[in-house]
């Protein structure tokens, strides 16, 4: 009891602070003062983390299995153990982003030894505020002139007379604009303006390609016990490793370690009811994770240390791009499909996502 009421005093000295947090401004107001009654509640709450941690472990350990059996792609052992992480731990959310780290390529030479390809790392946080989902096609503007499209109505109507007479008249077409365009070079488009009228470009809409989804999340830490402490250490500690390439030489021997290791593949998904009503994600790389140790406010610890208030930022980008089938696979709205109860296809698999979908080959 003497604890709790040492963290319940903490807690109420940052009250203000406190109010951005996930899910403490609501708990807070809730509070009694009968102590007794604030206990059960950190009881049932912390009762609630272990059944979602049970749950979520035993989805982890299914999911290891399936990547040890897996023998499509990979070429080595896959992950032999994991590592688990959540936070907050007893504010009784319904609602989590997970964070799952595929095995990297593993390196075990007589120079080193590398992280994170031996074990899978699974981080559980809560939901921020904003989460925005873009998704766009690039089209890109061609001409497409008079000899062309000459060229096309015979190809679509075939070697006819029509066909030929038609292509004929085009080419006289195509030879009249190329001595205009000449004249008005030389003339400065003189010709054209006194006549009154101008060059079509004769230009199209051609799709070019879709982009990589990029997504930003945000977080604010706020520990409220050892527990909660020691857990943001190890978002920090976790997410930078796996961000982070490790480096290799072309022998054991060497000592020159001139080749990058790829780092760490993330599989993102929603937990929770959330999961059915938002669209998911591919499978991701983590491109930033900035820290703010002291949360922009005046610095401040706990007694061992541990900052107060810590913000991350962290920067992920797919590294597969959206399509149909691979739309189809993350979307919370499939329901709505013909083909709701079918796969579609899998779209295009990238080489990076392939050399790691079974494991860390």
């Amino acid at each position: 009891m003497g604890l709790i009421n040492t963290l319940l005093d903490k807690v109420n000295q940052a009250n203000s602070a406190l109010e951005t947090t996930k899910g403490i401004k609501s708990k807070i107001a809730g509070f009694t003062k009968d102590s007794a009654n604030f206990v059960d509640e950190l009881k049932e709450q912390a009762a609630e983390s272990e059944r979602t941690l049970q749950k979520r472990r035993a989805s982890l350990e299914k999911s290891v299995d399936a990547a040890n059996s897996s023998k499509k792609f990979a070429t080595q052992t896959a992950s032999s153990s994991f590592v688990e992480i959540q936070y907050p731990l007893q504010d009784g959310l319904e609602n989590f982003i997970v964070f799952r780290t595929r095995p990297r390529k593993k390196r075990d030479g007589e120079n080193g030894r590398n992280l994170l390809s031996d074990e899978s790392v699974e981080i559980a946080l809560y939901v921020p505020d904003a989460l925005i989902s873009t998704a766009n096609v690039g089209y890109k503007a061609e001409g497409v002139g008079t000899f062309t499209r000459g060229a096309l109505a015979v190809f679509d109507r075939g070697m006819s007379v029509e066909a030929l007479k038609q292509a004929g008249e085009e080419i006289v077409n195509v030879a009249g604009t190329a001595i205009n365009k000449m004249i008005n070079a030389a003339t400065g488009d003189v010709v054209n303006f006194v006549q009154g009228q101008a060059v079509n470009p004769m230009q199209e809409q051609m799709l070019d390609g879709v982009g990589f989804r990029s997504f930003n999340f945000e977080y604010q830490f706020w520990p409220k016990t050892p527990d909660e402490a020691n857990m943001v250490q190890q978002i920090i500690y976790y997410f930078r490793t796996a961000m982070l390439p490790d480096t290799f030489g072309a022998a054991d021997e060497s000592e020159a370690e001139t080749f990058f290791n790829y780092p760490n593949i993330f599989d993102v998904e929603f937990e929770g009811p959330v999961k059915d009503t938002v669209d998911g994600f591919l499978p991701m790389v983590c491109t930033k994770c900035d820290v703010d140790h002291f949360g922009g406010t005046k610095f401040a610890t706990f007694y061992d240390g541990q900052p107060i208030h810590t913000n991350m930022s962290l920067s992920f980008t797919e590294i597969k791009i959206l399509t149909q089938e691979t739309y189809n696979q993350i979307a919370s709205g499939k329901k709505f499909s013909k083909f709701a109860n079918d796969d579609i296809g899998g779209g295009s698999v990238g080489l990076l996502d392939r050399s790691t979908a079974g494991g860390d080959g």
